[in-house]
């Protein structure tokens, strides 16, 4: 499950001048879906899903995460990483690893 802002989608169509309906054609989710995500309503958010949401809004995945780099080049982002994984259970924990699986196979292509 990744953490994302709800608060950043919700900006960022707005910007764009959507609706729900807009972003969801777009991102190729239902309009129930793109609520569900802004209101927190879901509470187990797939990394396609938040994908798609970036895609369709035109950009990268991290625009609309809730945790974000401090310093330079992802500086501490170490330490950040390992408080989340500590604060997760074995199914969190089994799911932050194939995102961050994932994500590696993607920038091999």
């Amino acid at each position: 499950m990744l953490v994302y802002d709800p608060k950043k989608i919700i900006a960022l169509r707005k910007a764009k001048d959507w609706k729900q309906a807009e972003l969801a054609r777009r991102s190729g989710l239902s309009q129930p879906s793109v609520w569900a995500l802004e209101h927190r309503r879901t509470i187990l958010v797939k990394f396609e899903t938040l994908e798609a949401i970036a895609g369709a809004l035109g950009v990268q995945l991290g625009d609309i995460l809730a945790i974000k780099p401090k310093g330079k080049r992802g500086e501490g982002w170490e330490e950040e990483i390992k408080s989340i994984y500590d604060a997760l259970d074995d199914d969190g924990k089994a799911t932050l690893i194939a995102v961050a699986q994932t994500l590696l196979n993607k920038k091999r292509r």
